[in-house]
């Protein structure tokens, strides 16, 4: 029988006991009973190598003046690769209200003043220690972030070609992660937490993975992406070929079927800069069968309240609605975003069509 040193290296060093485990799809993360601790073992893609990046960034990370956990203990073996943190208390931001993304937002442009700054030794990579061999262009960093079934998809080349314009981007320290919850607020103080997707590369890398986020969860609040607070968005600098990427990442890693409906069409459209208006039907609807039939073309209809939105925020509706992004269109009483186009697809959204029903 193993010993519980073995078992649980971290016990010899005198730290714990812990609590139960929260489950999370690449870590498993304990609290230590008198809060003074957390235990985290990383598990699913590269753990030990993402451990070694966590623990390595945070420490050149507070020399930077963030405020970051402090490494207790460390390794791996039977166990796992885990590292024990001191705990940080704080409030994590929040996307709930107006207020509450404002706050954040400004938390994360203040966290990027003091993470991104030219080095001239940095190269784009994972972590920020110093690579050697030959470097790798940015472009090149993310592509080969993809599993590999990927490089056969039909858009690769597409996506390829666009990200290739960041490449003369300067190289800067990255977060890689800068959820909402990894942003603690003590008071004045502010604690930014997990680390363990740090890397160098371009400061939109950041800003992307922030709207990202931002716009995927508000989604699935059942926030309208008419209400999405577009002009705190403006604060993040972004540009369509990482948005792109983001996104087929995330499909690639937590919704491996739906990354084989996206065609090089959406791709084209996701990697174009700049914001576009989604009003009556998607060009693609009007010129092509839609769901294996073809629609009458019917009149242009404008929407009473025109909505602004980017190539993320529609792709991150149409992940969450589970639809390709050409299907996507206003509700006929309310503009709300919704599964417009296609088979089977109704005019209005659950909301008007109870509505409207109520009224018989």
């Amino acid at each position: 029988m193993r010993s519980t040193k073995t078992a649980e290296p971290w016990v010899g060093q005198g730290l714990g006991p812990f609590g139960v485990a929260v489950l999370k799809p690449y870590s498993r993360t304990r609290f230590a009973t008198d809060g003074s601790a957390v235990l985290k073992v990383y598990v699913g893609i590269d753990p030990e190598g993402r451990r070694r990046r966590e623990t390595s960034t945070v420490q050149r990370a507070a020399l930077r003046g963030i405020s970051v956990p402090t490494v207790l203990a460390t390794g791996c073996g039977e166990a796992g690769s885990w590292t024990v943190f001191g705990a940080v208390h704080g409030t994590p931001c929040s996307v709930a209200t107006r207020k509450a993304t404002e706050g954040y937002i400004g938390h994360v442009v203040a966290v990027s003043g003091m993470l991104h700054r030219p080095t001239a030794s940095a190269t784009p990579g994972p972590g920020w220690a110093a690579r050697t061999g030959s470097p790798v262009s940015t472009s090149q960093f993310l592509l080969d972030q993809f599993s590999a079934r990927c490089r056969w998809m039909p858009w690769w080349a597409a996506l390829r070609e666009a990200l290739s314009t960041i490449d003369a981007h300067p190289t800067v320290h990255l977060h890689g992660d800068l959820k909402p919850e990894h942003l603690l607020v003590d008071g004045e103080r502010l604690h930014v937490v997990d680390w363990e997707a740090s890397a160098c590369g371009p400061a939109v890398l950041d800003y992307t993975d922030v709207l990202f986020h931002l716009v995927r969860d508000l989604l699935y609040e059942d926030v309208a992406p008419a209400r999405i607070p577009v002009d705190l968005a403006d604060r993040l600098p972004f540009c369509g070929p990482v948005l792109a990427w983001r996104l087929l990442l995330w499909l690639d890693r937590r919704r491996t079927q739906d990354i084989d409906l996206v065609t090089t069409h959406d791709i084209v459209r996701l990697t174009a800069d700049g914001w576009f208006v989604s009003d009556a039907r998607p060009l693609r609807d009007l010129d092509q069968p839609t769901g294996g039939i073809t629609l009458p073309r019917m009149p242009t209809r404008r929407s009473r309240g025109v909505a602004r939105i980017t190539p993320v925020e529609r792709a991150a509706a149409a992940a969450a609605l589970g639809c390709p992004l050409w299907e996507l269109g206003p509700c006929a009483g309310c503009d709300q975003l919704m599964h417009r186009y296609g088979r089977y697809t109704p005019m209005y959204c659950r909301g008007c069509r109870t509505a409207l029903n109520d009224r018989r």
